[in-house]
């Protein structure tokens, strides 16, 4: 099993809103660089009981699938952003409490021997928590 890709960043805010910055509010702080068509990236559609999808326009690219939907502290999905989804990924996400806010803690996992190269193109979750938490705070 390859080591899973782990990033954390402590957000002065409650889990509640922690989790909702994450998920409601993901395409306000993801970077258009990481979509399929960054000129035409409008924002990020997140269904709790289903898709996790790209907006484009009037298109969406599907990129994943919710897996656990908890907003008083853990988001799971399948991830298949730049890679086939029958090989999709898992992103767990768990938000708890701590004296400066909420710790968030995301967990990239599921990577099976031959996907090393691809791994390492997902190593700059700390990159993007940080556009997470100045969005957050």
């Amino acid at each position: 099993m390859i080591e899973p890709v782990v990033a954390e960043i402590t957000v002065p805010v409650t889990v509640t809103e922690a989790f909702v910055g994450f998920t409601a509010q993901m395409g306000e702080w993801w970077d258009p660089m990481l979509s399929p068509d960054p000129a035409t990236f409008t924002g990020i559609a997140i269904d709790p009981d289903g898709s996790v999808a790209s907006v484009h326009g009037d298109e969406e690219h599907v990129w994943g699938r919710v897996m656990k939907w908890d907003p008083i502290g853990h988001y799971t999905q399948e991830f298949w952003l730049g890679h086939p989804e029958d090989e999709a990924t898992v992103l767990d996400v768990r938000f708890t409490e701590a004296p400066e806010g909420t710790l968030v803690r995301l967990v990239h996992s599921g990577w099976v021997p031959g996907t090393e190269e691809l791994r390492e193109k997902y190593t700059h979750w700390g990159e993007l928590l940080q556009r997470y938490a100045s969005h957050v705070s």
